[in-house]
């Protein structure tokens, strides 16, 4: 455990941290970068991208992604959030903590998804902006020291930059299908933005039920029912529902990290499952049975397209298949870091599962500045190396292990990112 942080092993007690969660988290974001970089490239066969076409019913693993974070997301929480409940922390305190981190994912996404569709128009083109809207993230919310003294000071001073460049990339915007002033729209919040809200549902379940294992298994029930609810028109008319959809945004992706929540219980500190044996054992059967509603409900598809297995609407169905492979992916890597102590091998990961925020933005930020380049040079070389499906894949196994690289490298020199 010593190699990946926190305290020593959290089988044998005094559990703080689990090595298998950071490397769960650190795996997912290297797939998520790799599929995002290989989605350009020419000639991809039909299971290395999302499912196709996007109403459809079906996934592949690429569809899976996404849910395993939000999972992880959710795992945390009994970790995070319940170490300040045990320690005595006021609940006002944990919730404003809460409520902001969930502000910030909202900010940012809400940012980057306005990025897709700026104009070149405006004082800056499109590339320029959202080179230092990405800029600006990191500025902003790079981790500050709470020592006093010239390191604090000059970080301090660089948050502040950060937030006056955000405000003044706010002002200056300019969309393609907007007017106004403020010309920044939530067409939908962004992948960060959805990560946000899963995170608050998973929060105030955890909050309510701590380790109520059968209270929380109905809550992430409750959430599946919430999407059902939705999909027939029981919010239609509110005007929150303009803004948020409280079917996939809340009930299908509220409920994979409620899912998660509940497996960081079964491993967390106080655990009503000690064995790490019984908790592997635990881990399989959640995942069964969650296999098995995804199975039935899946079978109602021929009564209301909800039913479908699809990303894109965050079916329950997905939810809950996506969710079990997660927990199952998870078992080998806990025997194999927390049970037998073997955790060298995920330093390549472990930067990418220490500053997630930070890796996941870097790629497209990369992405954009090879897209200036080419404004510049009349090339772009990124875009070249995805011409043939060789050369692509080989730039996105490339691309996600040097963003992971260099994520740890700027975070031994202070640079982490934290909301």
């Amino acid at each position: 455990m010593a190699e990946l942080g926190g305290k020593p092993s959290a089988v044998t007690g005094g559990l703080e941290r689990i090595a298998s969660i950071d490397a769960l988290r650190g795996l997912t974001i290297l797939v998520m970068i790799f599929v995002n970089d290989v989605a350009g490239v020419v000639d991809v066969p039909w299971w290395m991208e999302h499912f196709f076409p996007y109403d459809a019913d079906g996934m592949t693993f690429v569809d899976v992604v996404f849910p395993a974070f939000l999972f992880i997301v959710g795992m945390s929480i009994p970790f995070a959030i319940g170490r300040r409940l045990d320690r005595g922390e006021a609940p006002r305190v944990v919730w404003g903590h809460v409520a902001l981190r969930t502000l910030w994912m909202l900010v940012i996404g809400v940012l980057m998804v306005n990025g897709y569709v700026c104009s070149d128009e405006g004082l800056l083109n499109r590339e320029v902006w959202t080179i230092l809207m990405y800029l600006g993230i990191v500025l902003a919310w790079n981790t500050v020291p709470k020592e006093p003294g010239r390191a604090r000071r000059v970080l301090l001073g660089l948050r502040w930059a950060g937030i006056a460049l955000l405000a003044f990339l706010v002002v200056v915007y300019r969309s393609k299908n907007a007017d106004g002033v403020i010309q920044l729209r939530t067409s939908w919040w962004g992948i960060i933005g959805l990560i946000g809200w899963a995170y608050l549902v998973a929060c105030i379940a955890y909050g309510f039920l701590r380790r109520n294992l059968a209270g929380l298994v109905g809550a992430m029930a409750l959430m599946y029912c919430l999407y059902a609810a939705d999909k027939v028109g029981t919010f239609d008319g509110l005007l929150l529902r303009g803004y948020l959809d409280f079917g996939s945004h809340i009930g299908g992706h509220g409920g994979i990290a409620i899912a998660g929540v509940i497996l960081g219980i079964v491993v967390g500190p106080n655990s009503p499952v000690p064995s790490p044996r019984r908790r592997m054992q635990w881990a399989f059967l959640f995942g069964v049975a969650m296999v098995v509603a995804g199975w039935l409900i899946h079978r109602l598809a021929v009564v209301h397209p909800m039913f479908i297995v699809n990303k894109n609407a965050a079916t329950p169905s997905w939810g809950l298949y996506c969710s079990a492979i997660t927990a199952w992916i998870w078992i080998p890597l806990y025997w194999t870091m927390d049970v037998k102590g073997w955790t060298r091998w995920a330093a390549v990961i472990r930067p990418a599962g220490e500053n997630p925020l930070f890796a996941y933005i870097l790629h497209p930020m990369l992405i954009h500045m090879f897209a200036a380049l080419a404004l510049v040079i009349g090339v772009n070389p990124q875009a070249k190396l995805g011409g043939s499906f060789a050369m692509g894949f080989t730039r996105a196994v490339v691309t996600a292990f040097a963003i992971t690289w260099f994520v740890g490298f700027l975070k031994d020199r202070g640079v982490r990112l934290k909301l």
